[in-house]
């Protein structure tokens, strides 16, 4: 079993930080070890489709401003989670520009992880 109170992810790798039927899909800058904090870029913001139990990615947050969060808040990204995000932030006719949606769904999203008891 995994102690989650300490957590070090590695660099470059891709976490996720889970609320509710959301997710936030982010690569590891570095591990803040003093203060158990993680540095991340947040990559895509997904949700969960029930009926074909598959994420769909709605914004690319590449271009985005970069977070430094708990570490107890990610948790590993899996492969199954990974493949199809890679693929869609990286087709060649998608532009990486973040749009005000896009910065306004993940201020909703860390607005909405603060506020959520621990």
């Amino acid at each position: 079993m995994l102690d989650k109170s300490s957590t070090i992810f590695k660099t470059d790798q891709i976490v996720c930080l889970e609320q509710n039927d959301s997710y936030l899909f982010a690569e590891v800058i570095d591990n803040i070890a003093i203060s158990a904090r993680c540095w991340v870029r947040p990559l895509a913001i997904a949700r969960s489709n029930p009926q074909s139990f598959e994420l769909e990615f709605i914004h690319d947050l590449r271009d985005g401003s970069q977070l430094i969060l708990p570490a107890t808040l990610f948790r590993y990204a899996l492969d199954t989670e990974v493949l199809p995000l890679i693929s869609e932030l990286f087709r060649p006719d998608k532009d990486s520009t973040i749009t005000l949606a896009a910065r306004q769904a993940l201020h909703k999203f860390i607005a909405d992880i603060c506020r959520s008891p621990v």
